[in-house]
């Protein structure tokens, strides 16, 4: 590509810094709308989540204010740690797989429990007894209107 205006020095020079100086304003535009695009599209999905019907199906659902869910996901969480806490099978290794789960939903207190029903023998008699426990939580009743405060 030949520029036919670029006759003498001084007009070509100038018209080249021209040249570069809107391209350079084109690619910083370019760039911002990208940018600004990419937050607006990482806000926007943000707001979606997806949920897991009791592990089988996912279904696409809407983000709400944390505080709103409080209620719901305490009531989960104290129901998935007594599901994982009170279910024994005959098998060592699952009743301590599912001992380390539950530990990772409580505080200190589950563990001296455990730690009761342990010396007590009673993990072993249910093994040897091949004995299966299962809890199935029914309702979950929870004061949200105290703080307890340690």
């Amino acid at each position: 590509m030949e520029f036919k205006s670029l006759g003498n020095i001084e007009t070509s020079f100038r018209q080249i810094r021209l040249y570069a100086f809107v391209f350079a304003i084109v690619c910083v535009v370019v760039s911002g709308y990208s940018v600004y695009a990419s937050y607006s599209f990482a806000k926007e999905q943000r707001e979606k989540i997806y949920v897991l019907d009791q592990g089988k199906s996912l279904m696409l659902a809407l983000s709400q204010d944390a505080s709103r869910n409080r209620p719901v996901e305490a009531r989960e969480h104290v129901r998935r740690f007594h599901e994982l806490f009170f279910t024994i099978a005959p098998d060592k290794d699952a009743i301590e797989k599912n001992m380390e789960r539950a530990f990772v939903l409580c505080d200190k207190s589950a563990f001296n429990y455990y730690k009761d029903l342990a010396e007590k023998g009673y993990y072993n008699r249910a093994i040897s007894g091949n004995v299966n426990q299962r809890i199935e939580v029914d309702s979950i009743h929870c004061n949200f209107n105290t703080i307890a405060v340690r």
